[in-house]
């Protein structure tokens, strides 16, 4: 029996030639686009699942969202061995921030027989690591590297990188404040974690410290914990004071981190639930268009099927045994389509991996295989079953006396699916659109500060850079061909600001939130770019400027931004000019010497207007040195820099980019959305269009004679044609009045993410509609075309 549901389908499929590779070819793009998007969000939920008891492991985050700031998931050491106090609590874990520590920061260059490298990824580490990481140690001992003062553990690759083999336990490296012991050599994290780090060295934590927030904090919990309450309770016990009622706990899952993570102090840059939504829905989208096609031109064709439905029921065939032969054929045609999607697969996965930043693989010995032919039998059932109980209910009586005329049901579902493809089409295009527009306007956006020709150099230790007097660095990079200027200021401008004030205006008036301010060196409005409104630049001839402690009070010079001042009360930026803002918690008098246009520091979600900038005032160990540079001789500018700081103070490797190319990084998951709407747009249009273009041919075929006897009573070519379509046009009416509505609503909500977004337009919609509905006529004009040519003569002669 099954042998003879094969020949047949195979006898259907040469027979039906046309019908065949259609559905071959949109079933393949549709799981090909699934399969690939399966890897993606496999990988993507698959995030730090291999870690020990993962699902009860959570990371201790500070809410400052009350204050105006954002969630840092940084927290005290000291803070958390008291959250072992809790019952629930059964472990407690942390990681050390080296470049956020003032006296490990030197730390991190290191050297080797007079070779000088940077550490990678160093970060310290409690000794119970592998209570909380899954981590696989090739050599020595991590415990005692973690618990031995000169202890330090190295990544397989950081191993090879600087000595060139991994059984290198007991050797030494140089460093400014004494050296490293290797204890340790451990395998290389894998890709599907959010720990980044390469190397880990013991790092000296002081119990009794409440103040110094530089690590990230993992707590252990037992099973049916309230995360809730939980966090409730810490934020009491820790947040009793000044702070209390502003700054409160977050605890989160470690499973989320990957996904749900947004601080700028994240070890690595995350992935985006949005973006696995997306990848998601439009996945399902394709398939479900290629379905749709199937479905419609099955039900299209059912003419040429309906005498051999006849003469098999009239032959004894039961309606069961004709829904299994139509369904067979219906799921042979999905296992040859994931052939040729896995062939596809194949072909684009390097450049889908380059497109989501991953390194994705398919393992076709794994259980993989069995889920691929498992989801094209699904979709071979779910694709067939419909055209299987339509065309096996005909009546042999009726096709056999010549009545092949069909239902209103099978109408309405052709028509419906068809309105259902193309209002899809339609959504995707205007969505494509839409979200590129949004990337263009942010690329365009006035940031306040000039990010062309500007050199970032990142983390130097604040104490060379950040001074009062002339630095010696500061004037050799100076003396640099092709450098105009420099400038230092504590804060990547396209992360995050580090510390706040909460001012008191010249009014007396408090603020009622927090405002971050930048530490700055001299000049730092001709450095950054800043286009001054009032007042004078930061200068070493006003010595007041910079930051000086006397009394219990901190005297420094401020920059403010026009949005500062506006919430000072001054709408002339001169009447603040001169006035003192005060801070009585840090006890801080700041003298506003000048007005500068709003910044935007941060990303484009989360940036920061309004700014303080002080001169010489920092709480962070290591400050950015940002060159005014001539972009033709940036290598070489590169070049001498590093050959200076190795050379004058022993720092190897430091990080230098262009800052346009630092601020290209925080559009980048954007831009990956947006690449993926409009290549699944592209397909779903091509799908459609597919879909389509079978209908309309059988339609087309259907229609001969009446086109023959309307061309014989004089109708010309082009009203014949618009007479075929006029019926698919309709339909791409309906579609648009459907994809309006939900479309709008849904970019809406994508877009109220950003504080700075476009308007969705109307030129767009009507585009969107118009690109469909054209494509539409086209396909099925060239099709009308050819039936409108031919020769009646030819069509009517049997009649």
């Amino acid at each position: 029996m099954i042998h003879n549901y094969l020949i047949t389908a195979l006898r259907a499929f040469k027979m039906q030639k046309q019908h065949f590779l259609l559905n071959l070819f949109g079933l393949s793009m549709g799981l090909a686009a699934a399969i690939l998007v399966a890897l993606f969000v496999k990988n993507e939920l698959s995030y730090d699942s291999q870690h020990p008891d993962a699902d009860r492991v959570y990371r201790i985050a500070q809410d400052y969202s009350k204050m105006g700031l954002a969630v840092i998931p940084i927290f005290n050491y000291a803070r958390g061995l008291q959250t072992l106090e809790y019952n629930q609590v059964e472990d407690m874990f942390a990681i050390t921030m080296v470049d956020q520590d003032p006296n490990s920061t030197v730390m991190t260059d290191v050297k080797l027989n007079g070779q000088g490298y940077k550490l990678d990824g160093l970060f310290g580490a409690t000794a119970n690591i592998a209570n909380f990481i899954s981590i696989e140690t090739l050599h020595g001992n991590m415990e005692r590297a973690l618990n031995t003062p000169t202890g330090l553990a190295l990544s397989y690759s950081e191993a090879m990188r600087i000595f060139g083999k991994t059984d290198v336990i007991g050797q030494t490296l140089e460093h400014a404040k004494g050296q490293f012991t290797v204890y340790a050599v451990f395998a290389d994290l894998p890709d599907n974690t959010h720990f980044a780090f390469k190397s880990l060295a013991y790092i000296k934590q002081d119990p009794n410290n409440i103040h110094m927030h530089n690590n990230y904090v993992y707590i252990k919990l037992a099973n049916n914990t309230n995360i809730t309450d939980l966090a409730e309770n810490m934020t009491d016990k820790f947040y009793n004071g000044p702070a209390r009622g502003q700054i409160s706990i977050q605890l989160h899952s470690l499973l989320n981190l990957h996904l749900d993570a947004k601080s700028p102090f994240e070890m690595k840059t995350g992935g985006t639930q949005q973006a696995v939504n997306i990848c998601i829905g439009l996945s399902v989208l394709l398939i479900l268009i290629a379905v749709f096609n199937f479905i419609n031109m099955s039900i299209a064709q059912s003419t040429k099927r309906a005498k051999e439905v006849g003469v098999r029921k009239a032959l004894g065939a039961s309606k069961p045994q004709l829904v299994t032969q139509f369904l067979s054929e219906s799921v042979m045609v999905s296992l040859f389509a994931m052939l040729v999607a896995s062939f596809l697969v194949e072909l684009l996965l390097p450049s889908f991996n380059t497109l989501v930043d991953r390194a994705l693989v398919i393992d076709y010995a794994s259980i993989y295989s069995a889920i691929l032919v498992s989801g094209a039998v699904i979709v071979g059932i779910l694709a067939g079953l419909y055209p299987a109980l339509f065309i096996s209910s005909f009546s042999a009586k009726r096709v056999l006396s010549g009545d092949l005329q069909r239902g209103s049901t099978a109408i309405f579902v052709r028509k419906s699916l068809l309105t259902l493809q193309a209002s899809l089409s339609v959504a995707l295009i205007i969505a494509a659109v839409t979200l590129q527009q949004q990337l263009n306007y942010l690329q365009s956006l006035p940031l306040g500060y000039d990010k062309t020709h500007r050199l970032v150099i990142s983390q130097l230790p604040q104490n060379i850079i950040l001074t009062k007097q002339s630095s010696a660095l500061l004037d050799k990079i100076n003396t640099i061909d092709g450098v105009v200027q420099t400038t230092v200021i504590d804060t990547e401008l396209t992360s995050a600001i580090n510390a706040s004030v909460i001012p008191t205006w010249p009014n007396g008036e408090s603020s009622e939130g927090v405002i971050p301010f930048v530490g700055t060196g001299f000049g730092v409005v001709e450095g950054l770019g800043l286009e001054l409104l009032a007042g004078r630049d930061f200068s070493a001839t006003f010595a007041s400027d910079w930051a000086s402690r006397k009394d219990n009070t901190t005297y420094v010079g401020a920059i403010i931004t026009a949005s500062v001042a506006r919430q000072a009360g001054y709408t002339d930026y001169e009447q603040i000019i001169g006035k003192t803002i005060t801070d009585k918690g840090r006890g801080m008098r700041m003298r506003v010497v000048g007005v500068v246009d709003d910044v935007k520091v941060g990303n484009m979600k989360e940036a920061y207007s309004s700014i303080f900038f002080l001169a010489g005032m920092t709480y962070a160990p290591t400050a950015n040195v940002i060159v005014t540079i001539d972009l033709s001789n940036v290598s070489y500018i590169k070049e001498q820099v590093l050959q200076l700081l190795a050379k004058e103070h022993k720092i190897y490797e430091p990080k230098i980019a262009l800052l346009s190319d630092n601020y290209q990084t925080l559009l980048r998951s954007d831009q990956r959305i947006t690449e993926m709407v409009f290549i699944f747009s592209s397909l779903a249009v091509i799908l459609t269009m597919l879909g389509t273009f079978g209908l309309a041919s059988f339609a087309a075929l259907r229609r001969q004679k009446e086109v023959a006897v309307r061309k014989v009573l004089g109708a010309s070519r082009i009203s014949l044609v618009n007479l075929l379509a006029k019926e698919f046009l309709i339909l791409v009416g309906v579609s648009i009045a459907i994809a309006y509505p939900v479309t709008y609503w849904v970019i809406a909500e994508w877009l109220a993410n950003f504080n700075d977004r476009v308007e969705q337009l109307w030129w767009v919609y009507v585009s969107a509609a118009l690109l469909v509905a054209g494509i539409t006529w086209l396909t099925v004009a060239s099709l009308a075309f050819k039936a409108a040519s031919a020769r009646p003569s030819l069509i009517l002669r049997y009649e």
